[in-house]
């Protein structure tokens, strides 16, 4: 991801989880670029998270998970939507027609 599409999120996930000003942009930055390798590693492959909604909602959630250090339980009741998203993306690569 371009760090003006991280920039963006910063703001939009700023604004969402009301994620006060005092809060180090850097820091929310890098739970995006968590996020976004370990969304795109599960599906294997690179997500657009401009286009593709349901995976920028999860990649959302993982920040909001990682900045109350629950990343456990994100993993718990996300499983069913990485699972979603790698079916999507495994079907997208081999379907042929």
């Amino acid at each position: 991801m371009e760090d003006v599409q991280i920039k963006k999120l910063v703001q939009e996930i700023r604004e969402e989880q009301q994620i006060s000003p005092f809060f180090a942009d850097e820091t929310i930055e890098q739970y995006i670029k968590e996020a976004e390798y370990d969304i795109n590693d599960h599906c294997g492959t690179k997500i657009d998270y401009e286009k593709d909604l349901k995976a920028r909602s999860l990649l959302k959630n993982y920040v909001l998970y990682a900045n109350h250090k629950k990343l456990a339980e994100f993993k718990e009741l996300y499983g069913g939507e990485y699972a979603e998203l790698q079916n999507e993306y495994y079907n997208k690569h081999t379907d042929v027609s």
